[in-house]
């Protein structure tokens, strides 16, 4: 049986207006998605307005360039098919997508388009309505993730489930893990059904969640063309191919690469520099895990109204200060960040020195 009242909770949260109020207590630049915690940090308020600066070419043509290579993957494919190759367009398109939803997530911070509206429906348009999300579904949870970074109110506890209900860490995120444990993890959320529960989810939530009517109308509009559009051209077995199996496995993978890196088993001496892991990609991992400059994840978390675009020069900004280079915990690889969540074992020489110094 369903846990009813748990159910109604969590509709109920749904329902509740997004905060938009700025709760920092010091802010350098007002951006509601400011975090309550401390800053370390505190770049000069004029240096930090200018990178906030939007331009939004740059978004419009980074999304376009997610979509002309999905594209660009699936007629590939098509004309060249051959097993390898499809696993290979499968990797592609799931990797694009995670970017799509990268982006949405700037657009969540109001940082793709100047006017709220006009940027709340391109995202919609162009990056969560065909990842089966909402801006302002991603918004409901991200901002007060944001807010409340690894505090009880943190919206990743209720859209990743990272914590049970007394609060601790849920087993898929306690980390260090064994190497088969962390391999475990991502094998089964890359399995597919995890790719279905947020496609379910998704879809069922966002209709929740508060919106404006016309935008409600827009969205309904956009699946109805969707669906009439692969029903008249005989597309449910492409859709199939090339956009739920991409989604069901590698973006699903992607994305628990992504949190893991961000999140998990972070250490510092300092501990506003330990809610988060900044992981600066190789080029091969910039284009399957960690796109749009994501790996910026300190610098983003401390700076929400600098766009994606910006955030390297944040990053070098930060640099330049010693506390930063000292104290933050920045990583040049993902496998360097992961391989930070894996339990070390000892050899069995380490152990028996170990005892004998006992």
């Amino acid at each position: 049986m369903p846990d009813v009242a748990k159910l109604r909770r969590m509709v109920a949260f749904l329902r509740e207006e997004i905060p938009a109020e700025d709760v920092s207590k010091n802010p350098v630049v007002n951006h509601p998605h400011n975090t309550a915690r401390m800053v370390p940090e505190r770049l000069p308020a004029a240096r930090i307005k200018e990178l906030s600066q939007l331009q939004p070419e740059k978004a419009v043509v980074a999304t376009l360039a997610e979509w002309a290579g999905i594209a660009g993957a699936i007629a590939l494919c098509t004309y060249f098919w051959h097993p390898i190759l499809y696993v290979l367009a499968v990797m592609f398109i799931g990797a694009r997508q995670h970017a799509l939803l990268i982006l949405g997530h700037d657009a969540s911070h109001f940082r793709t388009l100047k006017t709220r509206w006009q940027n709340d429906l391109f995202a919609n348009i162009f990056m969560m309505w065909p990842t089966f999300a909402s801006v302002e579904g991603f918004r409901k949870f991200h901002g007060t993730h944001h807010q409340y970074t690894n505090l009880p109110d943190d919206g990743n506890r209720h859209i990743w489930y990272t914590h049970d209900a007394a609060g601790e860490l849920a087993p898929d995120w306690q980390f260090p893990k064994t190497r088969l444990g962390l391999a475990l993890v991502l094998l089964r959320r890359a399995a597919f059904l995890t790719g279905l529960f947020w496609i379910v989810r998704g879809l069922v939530g966002s209709t929740l969640i508060p919106s404006p009517g016309w935008m409600r109308a827009a969205r309904f509009s956009f699946y109805a063309v969707t669906i009439a559009a692969l029903t008249y051209f005989s597309l449910w077995s492409a859709f199939l191919l090339y956009w739920i199996v991409p989604f069901c496995t590698w973006h699903l993978a992607a994305q628990y690469m992504r949190l893991i890196c961000e999140h998990s088993a972070v250490e510092s001496d300092e501990e506003e520099y330990s809610i988060t892991r900044s992981t600066i990609p190789t080029w091969l991992e910039r284009i399957f895990i960690l796109p749009c400059n994501v790996g910026y994840h300190l610098e983003h978390h401390w700076y929400p109204s600098v766009p994606f675009y910006r955030l390297p020069e944040l990053h070098q900004a930060l640099m330049e200060r010693q506390g930063f280079r000292e104290h933050a915990v920045i990583r040049h690889s993902v496998l360097t960040s992961l391989s930070e969540c894996v339990r070390r074992q000892s050899s069995p020489g380490t152990q028996l020195a170990q005892e004998s110094a006992r």
